[in-house]
C-alpha cells in the first residue's frame, strides 16, 4: 500500500513537472558569481528547487532527531543515576538509623567515590563526622566538595558552621568573605560574619556588617543590636582613650539614649563618664532618668553606691521610702530596701523589712540569707545559723539575675549576654516578688521630678 501511494504522489509530481515545462518552454539563467550562470528551463529549476528545500528539510529533521535522541538518553542516564544515587543514599541513611556510624561513613565515601558531583553526600558525611566530633574529617569533606563542585554559598557556610562548633577560628572570617563574594546580599552569611566579629569584640567590623543588614531587615531586634555595637564602641572608647575622647563619648550615649530611652547600658556608661568628670550631680540625676523610663533595680543599686560613697546615704533611703509609700507590695524594692538598712546598719529596721516580707508568704533563700546577716549583727547565733540552714544551699548572690532572651543566669546584672549575643535582656523576674505593678509607680517612673531626687 505505501508503495501505490508513493507511485502515485510520484506519478503527480511528473505530471506537475510537465505541466509547468509546456507552460513555460523559455529558459532561465541562474547566476552564481563572477559572470558565470547555469541556463535551465523553468520547471528544471522550480522541482530542482523544490527538491532541494526537501533534501535540507530532511537534512534539518535528521539533526533534529539526533539532538532529541541525545538528549533522551543523558535524560534516561541522569535518571537512572538518580536512582542509583537514591538508592545508595537510602542504603547509607540505613545503617545511620541502626546507629552503624561507621558503616553510613564508609558507604557516603563509596558513594563520593562513584557519584562525586552531588553535593548532598558531602554535606550529609560532614554531619557525621560532626557527630563524631572528628571535625577535621567533616572539613576535609567538605573541602574535597569544594575541588568536585567548585566555590558554593553552601558549601563554604557549612564549612563556617564546622569550624564554629570546633572552635576554630582562624579561617571563619575569610570563608565568609569570600561565600560574601559569591553573594553579597546573603543574609545569613552577614549575619555569621557579624556574631563573628562580636564574639571577637571587633566593635568596628561588627558596626559595618550591621548597617548592610539593616538595609534588609528593619525591626526592633536589629535596632537594638546597632545600638548595643554603637554602645560597645563607645564603651571601648571609654576604656582606653577617655581623657581624650569624653566630650565625644558622652555626646554618642546621649543619642543612643534619645533612640531608645529604655536602652539601659547607655545610662550606666554615661554615669560612669560624668563621675570621671566629677560631675557627680549629673551622674545620679541620669541614675534617676534610667530608673524613671525601666524601673530597673540596677538603678537603684548604682545609686546606693553613688550617695553612700558621697557620704549621702540619706537620699537613696528617702529614695526607698517613697517608692514603698506609693507601691507597698513591691516585694522586690521591700526587699532591697532591707539589703541597704543592713549595709547600713540600721538592724531593726532591716529586720522589721525582712518579717514584713515573710509575713506576705515570700521564701526564698536570698531572704533567708539576709535574714541570717541580720541576726549576726545582734549577736544572735542560734537564729542565724537557723537562718543560714533554710538557705543552704547558699546562693552567690541575693537577687539573681536572668536573661530574659535565652533564660542564662547571671550574678550580677551584666550590659551584655554573651550566650544569645544580645543588650539589654539582663534583668530580675519581677513576677517573683511583683505579681502586679501600681498605676500610681508607674506614674512615679515616668515623673519629671524624679531625676531631682537626690540633689
Amino acid at each position: 500500500m505505501k508503495f501505490k501511494i508513493f507511485f502515485f504522489l510520484f506519478l503527480l509530481f511528473l505530471l506537475f513537472y510537465l505541466y509547468v515545462d509546456h507552460l513555460n518552454p523559455e529558459n532561465v539563467k541562474l547566476y552564481f558569481g563572477y559572470g558565470k550562470f547555469y541556463e535551465t528551463s523553468v520547471a528544471t529549476y522550480v522541482v530542482a528547487s523544490f527538491i532541494l528545500g526537501v533534501i535540507f528539510s530532511i537534512i534539518i529533521s535528521f539533526f533534529y532527531d539526533l539532538k532529541r535522541l541525545i538528549v533522551g538518553w543523558r535524560e534516561d542516564r541522569k535518571g537512572k543515576k538518580k536512582d542509583e544515587y537514591k538508592e545508595l543514599f537510602e542504603k547509607a541513611k540505613s545503617y545511620e538509623l541502626r546507629g552503624d556510624r561507621e558503616k553510613a561513613i564508609e558507604s557516603l565515601n563509596r558513594l563520593i567515590r562513584r557519584l562525586p558531583d552531588v553535593e548532598d553526600t558531602y554535606m550529609h558525611l560532614s554531619d557525621l563526622y560532626v557527630s563524631a566530633k572528628d571535625y577535621n574529617k567533616a572539613i576535609e569533606t567538605l573541602e574535597l566538595a569544594e575541588t568536585y563542585l567548585g566555590k558554593r554559598e553552601s558549601i563554604l557556610l557549612k564549612r563556617v558552621k564546622v569550624r564554629v562548633i570546633a572552635k576554630d577560628t582562624q579561617k571563619i572570617e575569610n570563608e565568609l568573605k569570600e561565600a560574601l563574594k559569591l553573594n553579597e546580599s546573603n543574609l545569613e552569611t552577614l549575619t555569621m560574619l557579624r556574631d563573628f566579629y562580636i564574639s571577637g569584640k571587633s566593635w568596628d567590623e561588627a558596626y559595618e556588617v550591621e548597617k548592610k543588614i539593616k538595609k534588609f531587615i528593619k525591626t526592633e531586634d536589629e535596632n537594638l543590636r546597632v545600638l548595643g555595637i554603637r554602645y560597645e564602641k563607645a564603651e571601648t572608647l571609654f576604656n582606653k582613650k577617655f581623657e581624650a575622647n569624653s566630650e565625644a563619648i558622652i555626646k554618642e550615649l546621649k543619642e543612643i539614649i534619645s533612640e531608645d530611652k529604655r536602652f539601659i547600658p547607655s545610662y550606666i556608661l554615661l554615669a560612669e563618664a560624668y563621675k570621671r568628670t566629677d560631675r557627680l550631680n549629673e551622674a545620679g540625676r541620669v541614675y534617676g532618668r534610667g530608673y524613671s523610663k525601666t524601673g530597673h533595680i540596677v538603678f537603684l543599686l548604682k545609686m546606693e553606691d553613688l550617695y553612700i560613697d558621697r557620704g549621702n546615704p540619706e537620699v537613696i533611703l528617702k529614695i526607698y521610702r517613697r517608692i514603698l509609700d506609693i507601691s507597698p507590695k513591691n516585694y522586690l524594692v521591700s526587699f532591697l530596701y532591707a539589703r541597704l538598712c543592713l549595709r547600713l546598719e540600721m538592724i531593726d529596721e532591716a529586720i522589721d523589712m525582712l518579717n514584713t516580707l515573710f509575713a506576705e508568704g515570700l521564701d526564698f533563700k536570698g531572704l533567708h540569707k539576709a535574714m541570717a546577716e541580720a541576726y549576726i549583727h545582734r549577736g544572735e547565733m542560734e537564729n542565724a545559723v537557723e537562718e543560714f540552714r533554710k538557705a543552704f544551699p547558699a546562693e552567690h548572690v541575693y537577687i539573681p539575675f536572668i536573661c530574659t532572651n535565652c533564660q542564662a543566669k547571671k550574678v550580677e546584672w551584666v550590659n551584655f549576654c554573651e550566650n544569645c549575643n544580645s543588650w539589654d535582656t539582663v534583668s530580675v523576674k519581677k513576677e517573683d516578688f511583683l505579681h502586679t505593678e501600681s498605676s500610681e509607680l508607674k506614674m512615679f517612673y515616668e515623673g519629671e521630678d524624679w531625676d531631682r531626687e537626690g540633689v
